[in-house]
């Protein structure tokens, strides 16, 4: 590696790591990497959010986005088809629907990043002691963590950014068409990470990256921001009232 890129590479390294928030542990010495994995597990896991009687979960996109290679929890979206919950299709005319959910932790007042929002929502449960899952469960309720749904078929912004999805590229041309020395060319430190998951039937596409040009977890930041204007109140439980 020529002598400017490596010092490039620890200088941005050490910026990283400065700018890297510190979250002190509660009394009972809890970390605040165990609330973020719990309060993930409760609230953030996109396959909870369409759940039936008879199928875990019917969701066909699932997003999740982490700030920073902590995976502070940010928002999560997931998207299904037809009847859900305890719809009928008889009763309800249910079948040609396609919804979306997503859960957001709340902003702080000095938001300027999306990645503020999980460090501040792990922040304030620990300022709470909400550790446990039970605590963390009652904690979500009152900090204003958002449950939100949208109809994607009264969203057409919405619909047509669900649409972009099959222009993505799943598969980098760095690794469909490796040309030597191209690894020195992107330095990415401290990425918000974006996962994303298409299913459908018996076949799914995982994508789990930084926000690069055209990727999937870019299409998804964008169909993030076509469903803004078009968010309600969810009108089921919200995923964490079930537990883990």
């Amino acid at each position: 590696m020529p002598v400017s890129i490596r010092r490039l590479a620890f200088v941005s390294f050490v910026a990283g790591c400065l700018a890297q928030p510190v979250l002190a542990q509660d009394e009972g010495g809890v970390a605040p990497y165990g609330v973020r994995d719990r309060v993930r597990t409760l609230a953030f896991d996109p396959t909870r959010f369409f759940p039936s009687e008879h199928i875990e979960d019917r969701s066909t996109v699932r997003i999740v986005y982490t700030g920073d290679d902590y995976d502070w929890p940010v928002y999560a979206i997931a998207v299904a088809e037809g009847c859900v919950d305890a719809e009928n299709i008889r009763e309800d005319d249910c079948a040609s629907r396609l919804r979306a959910r997503m859960v957001r932790a709340p902003a702080p007042a000095d938001l300027t990043r999306p990645r503020q929002r999980g460090t501040h929502l792990v922040g304030r449960l620990i300022e709470r002691g909400a550790t446990s899952p039970r605590q963390i469960q009652t904690a979500l309720d009152e900090i204003g963590v958002e449950w939100v749904e949208a109809d994607l078929r009264a969203c057409p912004e919405a619909l047509a950014a669900l649409g972009r999805s099959a222009n993505a590229v799943w598969v980098p041309d760095a690794v469909a068409n490796p040309v030597a020395g191209d690894e020195l060319m992107a330095l990415v430190l401290h990425a918000d990470i974006v996962q994303v998951e298409v299913e459908q039937f018996a076949r799914v596409s995982t994508y789990r990256g930084w926000i690069d040009d055209g990727s999937p977890a870019a299409w998804a930041t964008d169909f993030a921001g076509s469903l803004e204007s078009c968010w309600a109140p969810a009108g089921v439980p919200a995923p964490w009232s079930r537990g883990g």
